[in-house]
């Protein structure tokens, strides 16, 4: 009975949107636009011929019935088609402290995107983006949106399909993250996230918007795996306040709000605030051979609480190529776990704070260097890693870095893990990375 009862719901909360008399004011911005030229968006050619009418420097015009708004809006001349390519080598050593043992790696291959953005009329479009990589484990094709837009009445505004949804403002961290299959990783926090089947409604009032969303987990085998969501977003005057909420029947139901906000114009400021009831962590606290993981998890009935708060500060400086930009965030882990029996493992966030940091300098068009840093602040163990960046022309960039940790044995960016003859503790691994060939198109 609970169920239909949920579902009754939400069909009130459909039909309330479909008949809200709001109409949106800009279609491209509510779906998200592309990296369409802007030849492509009106439809012309660069050539001066073509722009003259070759022989004739009077061509007639073609009356259309479209608005200029409806010719933004399509691609009356077919889908367009977009992408990129690399080719990148990395060769690299694993120097080990404890061990005073050296290693040597290398790795190498191709990847390539492919975007196709079909805007048969001003009402609908279609968006296919897919990765393509060689080598490659278990597929060649990584399919990582594919999606339909359409809206009613210019009321409600639907997105139906393979999405990435962004609910969090955090960059290293965000646990308001609830809908996306994966999660951000802060080495590596401009990765895209991957987006689960789902649908999302949009109806904007004003300059807020309000979301629902109907998600379809990846193991979904009955009507009761659906999960639901509901955000409002508001703006007041610079910043904008979210806040949202999150249900499905076999995980934690969950509470979020978010914060971003621009301040003296250089620095912006973000934070996050999540409340769950029961928790869905595990963690390794033992491994009895051949293969068996000893896993512990947290009680249900209780509240666990998380947040995060951050800053992002740029700077560019006029008559010089010298930029400079700083990224630093701290994350509480509500759902930490503190038991001796825990293996820290340096990709599962065991501990209760966190800090990350990221400075980039650019001195001059084709240098730049920077400094990242992501740490476990519980266990005072970290990981550093320096950078210097040379782009030798528009096809070739060749970058060295060295991931340098610390910390004691054990701890979760030292643990006592064998890897071939050393052990993964103290470790530094400088690595050369070249690519060749990099084009977009």
């Amino acid at each position: 009975m609970k169920h239909m009862i949920r579902l009754a719901g939400l069909l009130l909360m459909l039909l309330a949107v479909a008949a809200a008399p709001i109409a949106a004011e800009d279609l491209d911005d509510l779906f998200g636009s592309s990296d369409t030229a802007e030849d492509d968006l009106f439809g012309s050619s660069s050539d001066t011929d073509d722009l003259f009418g070759g022989d004739s420097l009077v061509e007639d015009v073609v009356e259309t019935d479209l608005a200029l708004s409806d010719l933004l809006l399509t691609n009356d001349q077919g889908p367009v088609i977009s992408g990129s390519y690399s080719f990148s080598i990395s060769p690299r050593a694993t120097w080990s402290v404890d061990d005073q043992e050296l290693s040597w790696g290398l790795s190498g291959g191709i990847s390539s995107r492919l975007i196709l953005d079909a805007r048969p009329s001003a009402d609908t479009r279609f968006f296919l983006k897919a990765d393509m990589a060689y080598p490659y484990t278990d597929r060649l094709l990584s399919l990582k949106e594919l999606f339909g837009d359409f809206d009613i009445d210019d009321r409600v505004f639907f997105r139906v399909g393979k999405q990435t949804l962004n609910w969090g403002v955090g960059y290293f961290f965000s646990p308001a993250n609830l809908l996306n299959i994966t999660d951000i990783d802060p080495a590596d926090a401009e990765a895209e996230l991957e987006g689960p089947l789902s649908v999302k409604m949009n109806m904007p009032i004003g300059i807020d918007n309000l979301y629902g969303y109907v998600i379809i987990p990846e193991a979904s085998v009955d009507l009761m795996d659906l999960a639901y969501a509901i955000k409002y977003e508001k703006v007041i005057g610079s910043s904008e306040v979210g806040i949202g909420g999150y249900y499905t029947e076999d995980q934690a139901p969950s509470l979020m709000a978010t914060l971003s906000t621009t301040t003296f114009g250089d620095i912006m400021l973000f934070g996050e605030v999540l409340l769950r009831y029961g928790s869905d962590a595990t963690f390794i606290t033992g491994i009895t051979p051949p293969s068996t993981v000893n896993l512990a998890e947290l009680p249900d009935d209780r509240f666990y609480g998380s947040a995060t708060a951050g800053f992002m500060f740029s700077k560019s400086f006029d008559g010089s190529d010298l930029g400079i930009s700083l990224t630093g965030q701290y994350y509480y882990n509500g759902e930490s776990y503190d038991g001796a029996d825990l293996i820290a493992v340096s990709f599962i966030n065991s501990g209760a704070h966190y800090g990350a940091a990221n400075l980039s300098v650019s001195l001059t068009d084709e240098l730049s260097a920077g400094v990242f840093w992501y740490g476990n602040m519980s266990d005072l163990s970290g990981m550093v890693r320096p950078v210097v960046s040379w782009t030798v022309d528009d096809t070739i960039r060749i970058s060295l870095d060295a991931s340098i940790t610390y910390g004691d044995a054990g701890d979760q960016f030292t643990p006592d893990i064998p890897l071939g003859e050393m052990t993964l503790g103290h470790v530094i691994i400088p690595t050369l990375s070249i690519s060749l060939g990099g084009a977009q198109f």
